[in-house]
């Protein structure tokens, strides 16, 4: 399984980017916001989903761990396919999204191509109360800022050697805490090491 990929931007069309790896090129279909990330001739990191049947492999990458997630669930949600999913991530934003579906809001779903009254209720159907878990209540799902994805990865990293759970947990404890990345992760030390 691809969890992510790293490497220079070579090319970038409307809806997709093709990083180099280092001698390997993977082509990955991304929503609007991660394609403004990605700046051919420079580094980029995309966290993918691979979707594999009989006659294709496919690649959709995203810049955030969040996003990704987001992605994930939407696949669930009967009459919605990768093509929709991808486009609803690029109308609107994730956190606009946790709100809409919060809220019950069909009319900003439908704002986007493809998505008529039907599939915008089933995707609030379908999704309501699931989103607001992930972010407030198990770690696993909790959608993470860029400071914490930043955060995360150093904390499990080989040099600090901490489990994703042990790491989410420290970091769901720091919410409402407004650090920067340096003070994220020094902070999240001071937790876990209280714990050990």
């Amino acid at each position: 399984m691809i969890d992510s990929i790293s490497g220079e931007v070579v090319r970038r069309a409307a809806d997709s980017v093709v990083i180099d790896t280092g001698g390997v090129a993977y082509r990955a279909s991304c929503p609007a916001g991660t394609l403004r990330t990605c700046e051919i001739g420079h580094d980029a990191l995309l966290y993918i989903h691979l979707i594999l049947r009989d006659d294709t492999i496919e690649l959709f990458g995203f810049s955030s761990l969040r996003e990704r997630e987001l992605f994930r669930q939407l696949l669930t949600v009967s009459q919605v396919g990768a093509r929709v999913a991808l486009q609803v991530l690029s109308v609107i934003p994730p956190d606009k999204l946790v709100e809409a579906v919060a809220g019950r809001n069909v009319d900003l779903l439908m704002t986007v191509k493809g998505v008529g009254r039907k599939t915008a209720e089933r995707i609030l159907v379908d999704l309501h109360g699931k989103l607001s878990d992930a972010g407030d209540g198990g770690t696993e799902g909790l959608f993470l800022t860029p400071n914490e994805e930043t955060a995360l990865r150093a904390l499990t990293s080989k040099s600090l050697g901490f489990s994703g759970r042990e790491a989410r947990e420290a970091l769901a404890h720091l919410r409402g805490e407004a650090l920067g990345v340096e003070a994220l992760i020094r902070r999240a030390l001071e937790v876990l090491g209280s714990r050990s």
